[in-house]
C-alpha cells in the first residue's frame, strides 16, 4: 500500500470516528434543550409535560412531591414519544428492576 493510500484510510477512518462522536453530542444537545424548556415552563408556572432536569439534586422535598416532577417528566418523555428513556429515568430515581419500571411507565402512561 502506497504511503497516500495510508493517509487516505487514516482520513476516512478518523472521519468516521468524529461522525460518531457528532451524533452523540447531538444527541447531548436534544437532552439540554428539553431540560431547559422544562426549566422556562417551571419559570412561567407550567407544569404540564415538562422534563425536569436530568440531574439528579437532593432536595428538602416531600417524596410525594418528587414522584409529581417524575410523573411530570415521565409524561413529557412519552408525549416525545420516547418510552424506553421514560423507563430507563424511572429505574434511576426510583432504584427499581427493568419490569417494575417499565410496569410504572405504562400505568401512567394509560391514566
Amino acid at each position: 500500500m502506497e504511503t497516500i493510500e495510508m493517509i487516505a484510510v487514516g482520513a476516512l477512518i478518523l472521519a468516521l470516528l468524529l461522525l460518531i462522536k457528532v451524533f452523540s453530542l447531538q444527541s447531548r444537545v436534544n437532552a439540554i434543550q428539553s431540560d431547559l424548556e422544562w426549566l422556562k415552563g417551571r419559570a412561567e408556572g407550567q407544569t404540564i409535560n415538562r422534563l425536569k432536569p436530568s440531574a439528579p439534586a437532593v432536595s428538602d422535598k416531600p417524596a410525594s412531591e418528587q414522584l409529581s416532577l417524575l410523573d411530570e417528566r415521565v409524561h413529557h418523555l412519552l408525549a416525545q414519544g420516547d418510552k424506553i428513556k421514560a423507563i430507563k429515568i424511572v429505574r434511576a430515581e426510583q432504584g427499581i428492576g427493568l419490569k417494575e419500571a417499565k410496569d410504572y411507565v405504562e400505568n401512567l402512561e394509560r391514566g
